[in-house]
């Protein structure tokens, strides 16, 4: 069975026992994968977690429900898990920028989040099945970025994302001389971002003078895994592990133009 099909028997089950008690454990075992594995692949591949997704879908659910019915705000909350409807309320909120009554009351029109497909988002985006094994072995992945970064070499700091981090990406623009002059580099294969399941998580390249400085801060998780990658890939240039004061896990790569990459992981 592949991973595709199993992944989304998952979904499907999620999906099935929406209104639930959801165990990740269960829910793993509908892919036929260790917990762990699974955690990690669909982190991976979806940019948030299993608890992220499904609490997501509940909130778009109750929202839906909300909107096109009469049921009290208190009978929705308990459908899709909330204990309390101040916690309902908090976390309606704090996802769609609006409370529940005040949703019904203007008839806001709010966004879906809709039942993940993942057949449509790996091979509707043409992502090579080979691409996608690699990327789910690497063991980490970026939550959030978007810095601007300038080389004079386009073309070989493509290559160093890709041979040292593991990322994707090419040359997006030339000049008349067939110069770069745009590119971008992707933490996951860039034809995901065709589907709008993920964030734009990948940086800007530019042709410019490299600055030497720090040109990129980069929420990843698995800081651990991605410090020994890097390390197994033959690049010594990336500081230790080191504690921050603020709740967090840095270390900082230097890369192939001598700019400085700062990634971490929070810890609280």
């Amino acid at each position: 069975m592949s991973e595709v099909k199993q992944l989304q028997d998952a979904v499907d089950f999620i999906e099935h026992h929406i209104t639930e008690d959801l165990n990740c454990s269960d829910i793993a075992k509908q892919a036929c994968m260790s917990m762990f594995h699974f955690q990690r692949l669909f982190s991976i591949l979806c940019g948030y977690t299993v608890g992220e997704y499904i609490r997501n879908r509940r909130l778009s659910l109750a929202a839906a429900e909300l909107l096109s019915s009469d049921r009290s705000i208190i009978d929705i909350a308990f459908q899709y898990g909330y204990d309390t409807p101040e916690g309902f309320t908090r976390a309606f909120h704090r996802y769609f920028g609006v409370t529940p009554s005040a949703a019904r009351d203007r008839k806001s029109l709010l966004p879906s989040f809709e039942k993940l497909s993942v057949q449509k988002t790996l091979l509707g985006g043409k992502v090579e099945m080979d691409d996608m094994s690699r990327y789910s072995k690497r063991g980490y992945y970026v939550k959030e970025n978007a810095p601007i970064y300038f080389t004079e070499d386009m073309d070989n700091t493509c290559k160093w994302f890709c041979d040292v981090l593991g990322w994707y990406g090419d040359v997006c623009g030339r000049d008349v001389n067939d110069k770069p002059v745009y590119g971008c580099v992707f933490d996951y294969p860039g034809e995901l971002i065709v589907t709008n399941l993920t964030p734009f998580r990948g940086i800007h390249l530019f042709r410019g003078e490299p600055s030497k400085g720090v040109v990129g801060f980069i929420n990843v998780q698995g800081l651990t895994t991605f410090h020994q990658f890097i390390k197994n890939n033959g690049w010594d240039q990336i500081s230790d592990i080191y504690e921050q004061p603020w709740g967090a896990k840095e270390c900082s790569v230097t890369t192939i133009d001598g700019s400085i990459l700062r990634f971490f992981e929070t810890t609280i």
